[in-house]
C-alpha cells in the first residue's frame, strides 16, 4: 500500500477499534499506539489499547500508558497492530486481534510478514512512529500530547537519532513534533537516558562477564535468572545494554543472549555493516532490522553461543 486512503477509510467506518502492538514492547511500540490511541479518541471513536505485557516501570512514564490493558475476549469492529512484524510477535494479544472483523497492520521493519489483509510497511522508517506521524498528521489530529508519544517513540528506536536507519526526514519529522511545545529533552531523558540502581546493576554485572571471539569482532552478554534475581530485574531491563559491545570499535557484532525458560533464551542482535542482523536472526525465525534483530533460541547456553559465533564467524 502506498498511501494511508484505505486505513483512513477503515477507520472513519469503525466506531469501535482496537490497537495492538508486540510482545515484550519497547518505546517505539508503546508510542505508536498510545499515540494512535489518542488520536482515535478524539475522532470519537471506542479505542482500546491491547498489550499481552504489563506496562514495563521505565514505559509508564509515557502518557497514556495507564490505558493499556491485557486481551480479552471481545471482539471489536477493527484491530490496528503497530510496530509488528509478524502475526507471531502479538503473543497473548493474538486471539483477540483475530476476533476482529478486520484487522491492519502498521510496520517498518525489513522482516515483516504479511498476515492482514490491509498493510502498510516502511522499511526505511528508523521508527514505527514515523508512518504513524504521517498517517495523524493526515487525518489532522496531531496535538502537543500525541507529538509527545511520537517523539519519544522516534528517540528510542533510533538510539536517539544515532542509528545507521535515521534520515533526514527522520529530523523534519521530530522538529515539526517539537513545534509542539513540549521539553523535548526531558522525553529524550525519560524514554532514553533515565535508568534505575537496579538496572544500573545488572549492567555492571552482565557487562562484567562479556566475551569476546574472532579478535574482539564478536562480542557476547549473557542475562541469567540469578542475574535478574540478584539485581531485582527482569528481561524488560536488559533494553539496549547491548549497545555498550557494538560501540566497541573492533566489535562488528553484538548478541544479549537472556534466559527466560529451562535451556529457553530471547536473543538480541546489533551489527555494523555489511552484517545483516536481519538475515541472522531470519534463520533462527526471527527478525527485525539490517542494525537491530533478535529471535529465540533452544539448546545448552554453550551450545547457543557456539552456534553464534560460527554463523558469523565467515562473515566478518
Amino acid at each position: 500500500m502506498n498511501d494511508f486512503s484505505e486505513i483512513i477509510k477503515r477507520i472513519n467506518k469503525a466506531s469501535d477499534i482496537a490497537l495492538f502492538c508486540h510482545t515484550n514492547p519497547d518505546g517505539d511500540a508503546f508510542g505508536s499506539m498510545l499515540a494512535l490511541y489518542f488520536a482515535l479518541k478524539k475522532k470519537g471513536k471506542t479505542v482500546t489499547a491491547y498489550c499481552d505485557t504489563q506496562v514495563p516501570n521505565r514505559l509508564a512514564v509515557l502518557e497514556g500508558s495507564e490505558h493499556i490493558v491485557l486481551p480479552d475476549s471481545k471482539s471489536h469492529e477493527l484491530a490496528i497492530s503497530v510496530d509488528t512484524s509478524s502475526i507471531e510477535l502479538l503473543g497473548g494479544s493474538l486471539k483477540t486481534f483475530l476476533l476482529a472483523k478486520s484487522q491492519i497492520a502498521i510496520d517498518h521493519h525489513a522482516s515483516f510478514k504479511r498476515f492482514t489483509d490491509v498493510s502498510y510497511v516502511e522499511k526505511d522508517a528508523c521508527a514505527c512512529a514515523q508512518i504513524i506521524y504521517k498517517l495523524i498528521k493526515e487525518m489532522k489530529l496531531l496535538d502537543k500530547t500525541i507529538a509527545k508519544l511520537l517523539f519519544g517513540g522516534i528517540v528510542t528506536d533510533s538510539g536517539c537519532f544515532a542509528f545507521s536507519s535515521v534520515t533526514p526526514e527522520t529530523h523534519e519529522f521530530a522538529a515539526d513534533l517539537m513545534s509542539y511545545g513540549f521539553d523535548a529533552s526531558d522525553v529524550i531523558y525519560k524514554t532514553y537516558r533515565s535508568t534505575t540502581k537496579a538496572r544500573f546493576d545488572l549492567k555492571s554485572r552482565v557487562l562484567a562477564k562479556a566475551k569476546f571471539y574472532s579478535n574482539d569482532q564478536i562480542g557476547i552478554i549473557y542475562f541469567s535468572k540469578e542475574d535478574f534475581e540478584k539485581t531485582g530485574t527482569s528481561t524488560f531491563d536488559t533494553e539496549g545494554i547491548v549497545n555498550e559491545l557494538i560501540d566497541i570499535d573492533s566489535v562488528k557484532i553484538a548478541y544479549a543472549i537472556s534466559e527466560v525458560g529451562d535451556k529457553n533464551f530471547k536473543v538480541s542482535i546489533r551489527s555494523k555493516a555489511p552484517i545483516d542482523a536481519s538475515a541472522i536472526a531470519g534463520i533462527y525465525g526471527g527478525g527485525g532490522h539490517k542494525r537491530a534483530a533478535g529471535f529465540r533460541a533452544n539448546g545448552y547456553l554453550e551450545d547457543v553461543i557456539d552456534r553464534l559465533v560460527k554463523l558469523v564467524s565467515d562473515r566478518i
